[in-house]
């Protein structure tokens, strides 16, 4: 399980490395907005870059619940073993 939680970690990573052209070190703990500092409209190419990605739909209410990688992380995972 940690080992599927790494790599879903390191796919998170790659999808924000695509929206901010720059090298990331994603922790769990990171918040997204502050940490990061990404503005709203990276945060939403953010979302489209992960719905890509791991080829799922989140609702904006899900978003909104978001707070930390690992929060994004779970819903992440929520999402697709509901597909």
């Amino acid at each position: 399980m940690i080992e599927a939680k790494d790599q879903l970690i390191t796919d998170i990573s790659e999808a924000l490395e695509s929206v901010i052209n720059r090298k990331v070190e994603l922790r769990t703990d990171m918040n997204i907005v502050n940490d990061l500092g990404l503005d709203s409209i990276a945060v939403m190419n953010f979302c489209m870059a992960l719905e890509d990605k791991f080829d799922i739909s989140i609702p904006l209410h899900d978003m909104a619940s978001v707070v930390t990688v690992d929060d994004l992380a779970k819903t992440i995972e929520t999402l697709r073993s509901n597909a």
